[in-house]
């Protein structure tokens, strides 16, 4: 597996997803395909937003990366991640955020990742508890103009313990 670098060649990817109602079930349903640009010109220029390429010469799968986002006040850094339906529930995700921690734990300016899954997406909250995010709560998040009931996971990058 690989994670590359999001481009602006990737919109097609960003499109698929985010207009998918499987993909964005957890998240209200699909946004509006005019929000579409801002969303993929937001990730073309996040240094930490990746495509998610499950083997060499095969196309990419889904998407994955860690911004800065404001909480309460603070400013964190927010992972997040999808995957196409045709290929969830293959471990794709789990070895991408597997990659993504990896890559984060030498970056000094990334001490903490959260995460910020709807309370009922099982499948991302699985992840969380499986790579050591610690559960610090539940907060309705506006998202794409809808309210989400989501968990508050972090990780501490640094400390180096999954």
């Amino acid at each position: 597996m690989e994670l590359k670098r999001y481009e602006d060649d990737d919109l097609a990817l960003s499109e698929a997803l985010e207009s998918d109602p499987v993909v964005m079930r957890e998240l209200g349903g699909p946004i509006d395909p005019a929000r579409l640009p801002v969303v993929h010109a937001r990730r073309v220029g996040e240094p930490w937003y990746f495509t998610i390429v499950p083997e060499p010469g095969h196309p990419a799968v889904g998407t994955i990366g860690i911004w800065e986002t404001e909480h309460e006040g603070v400013t964190l850094h927010e992972t997040g991640w999808m995957v196409l339906p045709a290929f969830q529930a293959r471990g794709i995700a789990s070895r991408a955020l597997s990659i993504l921690i990896q890559r984060a734990r030498p970056a000094s300016e990334i001490p903490r990742m959260h995460a910020f899954p709807p309370t009922s997406n099982a499948p991302s909250n699985a992840l969380c508890r499986k790579f050591g995010f610690t559960l610090l709560g539940e907060h309705a998040f506006v998202y794409a103009g809808r309210t989400l009931q989501c968990n508050h996971w972090m990780l501490d990058v640094a400390s180096g313990v999954d």
